[in-house]
């Protein structure tokens, strides 16, 4: 799947998203965030230990989210509170895993010079979002970093409280800050001489990702499965 364009993919992943915000069957739902954790485990091959902690975000908004309805009475169609909670949780983290599965698919270089060359959004936002994106990893990398030195730095009778919350001191924090500023102002100076400041044209660019029948094929399977979910489904109630 990481050789599929990028355009084609966000097209595909908005579809999803759209069949599983129209979707209000848990069974629908249940049976295609499976599918999703099939393809993220088993076809992009995503370590189990990266995938928990992708998704750990989506559980929790799903869980914050929709215990609010389990507590209420009967709600619409019917439906007591715990069947709608389920089918707004499930609603959460299949969204959650369609942008997990194009996350860990999708260069951000591929995708950023689609978006310019091909869908002809402005290329000071597309790369400069790009370049907050890319700082992240490095950013988290530093303050991990920062905790191991300020761990070492703690006597060997620290508590399992001070070892905690090591490194999460204003000073630690004011350094992550200038350090993100110094890179920042790097990237600003790099994105100048790419001639990122100059308002028209969309400039010329290498490898620009271009969709051919693999992609076709890929859009019209998916949309194949959601449309046989749904008839499945639809013909079970």
């Amino acid at each position: 799947m990481t050789r599929l364009d990028p355009l084609t993919k966000l097209g595909v992943a908005f579809a999803v998203i759209a069949f599983a915000t129209l979707s209000d069957r848990a069974a629908e739902l249940a049976a295609l965030a499976i599918l999703l954790c099939v393809l993220i485990l088993g076809v992009a091959r995503v370590a189990p230990r990266r995938f928990a902690l992708a998704l750990a975000p989506f559980m929790f908004f799903a869980v914050t989210s929709s215990w609010i309805y389990a507590v209420a009475p009967s709600n619409v169609y019917g439906w007591s509170g715990w069947q709608v909670a389920l089918a707004v949780g499930l609603r959460t983290v299949t969204v959650g895993l369609v942008s997990m599965l194009f996350a860990f698919t999708t260069a951000p270089g591929d995708l950023a010079r689609a978006l310019v060359h091909r869908a002809r959004l402005p290329r000071r936002f597309v790369f400069g979002a790009l370049a907050a994106i890319q700082f992240l990893p490095v950013l988290a990398e530093e303050a991990r970093l920062a905790r191991l030195v300020a761990r070492a730095a703690l006597p060997s009778d620290a508590s399992r409280l001070a070892l905690a919350l090591a490194g999460l001191r204003a000073d630690a924090v004011i350094a992550l800050l200038a350090g993100a500023i110094r890179r920042a102002g790097t990237a600003a100076l790099a994105m100048e001489l790419r001639g990122l400041s100059v308002a028209s044209g969309v400039g010329s660019a290498w490898r620009v990702p271009r969709a051919g029948r693999r992609d076709v094929v890929f859009a019209a399977l998916t949309l194949a499965v959601l449309a046989l979910l749904r008839m499945i489904f639809a013909a079970a109630i």
